[in-house]
Formats: structure tokens, sequence, C-alpha cells
């Protein structure tokens, strides 16, 4: 892919975000589904991975879609390797790791 950035309004971008997550957490329960269905014996209630990953999906596609009607949200510069690089795995990793970093202007909120 070609190196592109510019400016992109930021209600989009999280309206985006937001479907996507709702996807993969789709996905996700049609795993543990298949999980539970392929280990015999096994209780939802062992695979705490699963529902630790599905509860920070959850909160992320309603945080995108609280966001995304803001009023105070306007865009957002995005570079476009950033964007493709960025897989679901480092979204949880560094959600757990706990750096989320609210700006102290309103509207504003750095994930990364």
């Amino acid at each position: 892919m070609s190196e592109v950035s510019g400016t992109l309004a930021l209600p989009q971008i999280l309206e985006g975000v937001g479907a996507q997550l709702s996807s993969s957490l789709q996905d996700l329960r049609r795993l543990e589904d298949a999980c539970l269905k392929a280990c015999v014996g096994e209780s939802a209630m062992h695979l705490q991975d699963f529902d630790r990953i599905t509860q920070v999906l959850g909160q992320l596609a309603q945080c995108c879609e609280q966001l995304s009607h803001e009023s105070g949200v306007r865009e957002v510069q995005v570079q476009r390797s950033i964007v493709d690089g960025l897989t679901l795995s480092e979204v949880r990793q560094r959600l757990l790791a706990g750096a989320v970093q609210v700006s102290p202007e309103a509207g504003e909120m750095e994930l990364f």
C-alpha cells in the first residue's frame, strides 16, 4: 500500500471502527461457541480470556459509537501505515497495559 496521510472526519472513523469491533465481537462469540463444543466438559466460566477480550471489544465499540455523536469531535490526522499496521492484539495489549491517555482538552482522546 502506498503511504497516504490526510485529514479525516473523526465521527466517520469512529463509526467504521465501531462497526469493525462489533463484527470482531460476533466472530469471537462464534469462536467461543466452537471451542466449547469441541472441548467436552469445558464450561464458559473457564474461558476467562474470551470474556475479557469480549468485554474490551464491547466497551471499545460502545465508546466509538458514543464519541462519533459528540459535537466537539471534528477531524483527526491519521497516517495510513498506522491504520494498516494495527492489529487487534496490539489494541488489546495496549489497553491492558493501561496506555490510554485523556488529554486536558475537551473532546480529545489519545489511545496510543
